[in-house]
């Protein structure tokens, strides 16, 4: 290592990997002014990911390449295998991590949205069955946080944040959002909320009908989940059964073993 950092090209490696990490922090921050631009939280674009892939691979190759030539500059045994794991693990967490995780944090949020969804339906129908203005349901939902069902409490909190900021009517202000975070099924729901406060109709069988088809979709989902876990545990306990069978066979055709010791010696 000493030896590396006294090579006349060190100082050059260092300033252009400063540079990339320079260049990475003006991307976040880029990224963060066009979010509050925008008002809501979404993904961002195809050129914000593909810059996020080339400065994560920037980033990362340089430092894997130092970890590598750290590693061939002499280190041995234990010490070399360590940093050959350690570049390896800095070019897929900068390299390939760091770059993905808007995308994989998003598709898990609208998973769990997608879930949510059919309880906040019934608390919506309830609601506006008792005859609640739309702002105070949406308040009253959001007004207690609770673990379960948190991520729907911050889309409708960040909903009631836009109606206010932008003097949206408050389902309408909720489609913006939901549009924004890609759940499709609650967008539906928006969408048919939305429309039915800018006619002023009933929407209770619209409702109804988005409950009763999401619970249907939720538990075939469900019920192939299992099926598919089954299979996977078949497949498991059938093949410890064959090695079973196969190691009881060889200790009894070795003559418990003695065989394969004669072999040996």
């Amino acid at each position: 290592m000493p030896d590396f950092l006294l090579t006349p090209g060190a100082p050059f490696a260092g300033v252009a990997l400063a540079g990339v990490l320079i260049a990475a922090l003006g991307l976040m921050q880029l990224e963060r002014a066009r979010l509050a631009l925008a008002g809501v939280r979404s993904l961002p674009t195809t050129w914000g990911m593909r810059g996020r892939f080339v400065l994560g691979q920037a980033a990362a190759i340089p430092l894997a390449a130092v970890l590598l030539l750290v590693a061939a500059a002499g280190a041995e045994g234990n010490s070399r295998t360590m940093l050959l794991v350690g570049a390896l693990a800095i070019y897929l967490y900068l390299g390939i991590i760091i770059p993905r995780k808007p995308v994989v944090a998003a598709q898990k949020q609208r998973r769990r949205l997608r879930l949510l969804t059919p309880g906040f339906v019934s608390y919506v129908r309830v609601a506006l069955a008792g005859y609640d203005p739309p702002t105070t349901l949406l308040e009253r939902y959001a007004a207690r946080p609770a673990k379960r069902i948190l991520p729907m409490q911050q889309l409708v909190a960040e909903a009631l944040v836009l109606m206010n900021e932008r003097r949206l009517r408050p389902f309408e202000a909720l489609r913006h959002i939901a549009r924004a975070r890609g759940c499709q099924e609650l967008t539906d729901v928006a969408e048919a909320l939305a429309q039915a406060e800018s006619e002023g109709s009933d929407v209770q069988q619209v409702l109804a009908a988005h409950e009763a088809t999401l619970e249907a979709l939720l538990r075939d989902e469900f019920t192939r989940m299992l099926k598919r876990r089954t299979m996977y545990l078949l497949g498991l306990v059938a093949i410890s059964l064959v090695v079973g069978i196969l190691g009881n066979l060889l200790f009894v055709m070795t003559g418990g073993g003695s065989a394969l010791a004669h072999i040996g010696g």
